[in-house]
């Protein structure tokens, strides 16, 4: 200790490789200690609607997993980029997460020109479950699938029309991509949310409605609606005698609404995949399995690592549909 003591430069080398390490050793339990305080999941839409319910559904079997509450905070406006742009300022240290379908994520970066946020940051975490949308017809319609909707639509364009929540919305480019992939010219009419295009459809004011497997699950258990093809890439748990575009003929036809979770860009991906791993084990409840059948949805639970695969596929996907279509919400 003298040698040290009178040379001076190794005792400093002491202090500091000594403070290196204790630094490390924190930072290391920092990691491990996560979650050590509530974590909010940020829903960029309204309370009561299917994102949110599914969220305090994750939520409350997370708050037992994770040992701390799950707070779900609903952020609406704009499309779902008000609550999207909290959650990408927020910091990166998996305590505000975005829970929210794609629309955020790769159709607003196309369908506005203007976005507070820069959708490609994101830090991937899952997605949790999917549902397809479903093209139905009413019952006036003299088709059964969709080969006969095609030869019908060629020889009727004036009587082809498909309702949708609204513009921009999964079901109105899911319209586009079936007019890009199969020739039709499908034409749009939107409605500010799902009653009134229904009201519609079944009074056969309008021919067709493209919505997903929650809104449309029990119109067509009903006998209300006709199916007339589901664009998943196999058919679904949900509406199993559903055929799907792929059997029509059309393999690209795949769309509908995915819930997602995504955190701020610098997220660390240890926190990222935990996250992950639990709301995969979440899903795998049968007491939830149940119930996301019951909802209209199927649960997907995808690691980090692909999610990031898909998020950049979807997003690249989508941008050449609405783009080739020249659909906006810029006014």
């Amino acid at each position: 200790m003298k040698r040290l003591l009178t040379y001076g430069v190794p005792l400093r080398l002491v202090v500091v490789l000594l403070a290196s390490a204790i630094l490390c050793n924190a930072h290391a339990q920092t990691k491990e200690a996560w979650p050590s305080k509530p974590v909010r999941f940020v829903v960029p839409f309204t309370a009561g609607g299917s994102i949110d319910v599914l969220a305090r559904l994750v939520g409350k079997h997370l708050e037992t997993r994770l040992n701390q509450p799950i707070v779900v905070e609903n952020r609406t406006g704009a499309g779902g980029t008000v609550g999207t742009d909290v959650v990408a300022r927020a910091a990166a240290d998996g305590y505000t997460l975005l829970f929210t379908a794609q629309g955020p994520l790769v159709l607003n970066p196309f369908l506005m020109k203007r976005l507070p946020y820069d959708a490609t940051t994101f830090a991937p975490v899952t997605v949790v479950v999917e549902a397809p949308n479903v093209l139905v017809a009413n019952k006036q319609l003299p088709v059964s699938n969709f080969e006969e909707l095609r030869n019908f639509a060629k020889a009727n364009p004036e009587k082809m029309t498909f309702a949708t929540q609204g513009i921009g919305t999964t079901g109105h480019v899911t319209g586009e991509l079936i007019n890009q992939q199969a020739g039709t010219a499908l034409t749009h009419v939107a409605y500010q949310g799902f009653p009134p295009g229904l009201t519609d459809v079944l009074a056969g004011r309008v021919s067709m409605m493209i919505g997903d497997t929650i809104n449309l699950l029990p119109r067509i258990v009903s006998g209300q609606l006709r199916p007339i093809a589901i664009a998943s890439t196999k058919r679904s748990a949900v509406l199993p005698n559903v055929p799907t575009f792929a059997e029509a003929g059309y393999p690209a036809i795949v769309s509908g609404p995915w819930y997602a979770v995504v955190a701020p860009a610098g997220t660390p991906i240890e926190i990222r995949r935990k996250l992950a791993d639990e709301i995969r084990n979440v899903l795998g409840l049968r007491a939830e399995r149940a119930k996301l059948k019951e909802l209209g949805v199927e649960g997907r639970g995808l690691s980090p690592e692909e999610f990031d695969v898909y998020l950049k596929s979807e997003y690249k996907r989508w941008g050449g549909v609405i783009q080739k279509a020249g659909i906006t919400l810029d006014k």
